[in-house]
């Protein structure tokens, strides 16, 4: 049974709000401007949560610790910023084509693109 908390409501809207994969961390020190009290393993349960009621999907960035975003039901592509670390969702460009054909056998459900450079603040 899901329930229905205010901080669970307000890591969500951080999550929503945020137009860019955010790591744990960076999802409490938001949720922490709006209700201080909140603890880092309150925001780790209730991503845990979110993610299992699929309302927030895990992005992966190779060395990185996970971010995670709201999960709009898209196939999404993301940029990573080699400078400042940080990742941000884009347009999807590719027409929900994934870029290679999977082995035989294989089903594809959904894939994720991943560009990497330099964002615009650490040029």
């Amino acid at each position: 049974m899901k329930r229905n908390t205010q901080q669970g409501n307000l890591i969500l809207k951080v999550i929503k709000e945020a137009n860019r994969p955010l790591t744990p961390l960076e999802i409490h020190q938001r949720a922490a401007t709006s209700s201080p009290r909140i603890g880092i393993a309150t925001t780790y349960r209730h991503i845990k949560a979110l993610a299992q009621q699929n309302q927030v999907v895990g992005v992966d960035y190779p060395g990185q610790p996970p971010r995670y975003e709201w999960a709009d039901g898209q196939d999404k592509v993301h940029f990573a910023c080699r400078s400042c670390d940080k990742l941000f969702a884009l347009e999807d460009t590719t027409a929900d084509v994934p870029p290679a054909n999977a082995p035989e056998g294989f089903e594809v459900q959904g894939f994720e693109v991943m560009l990497y450079g330099t964002c615009p603040k650490c040029v």
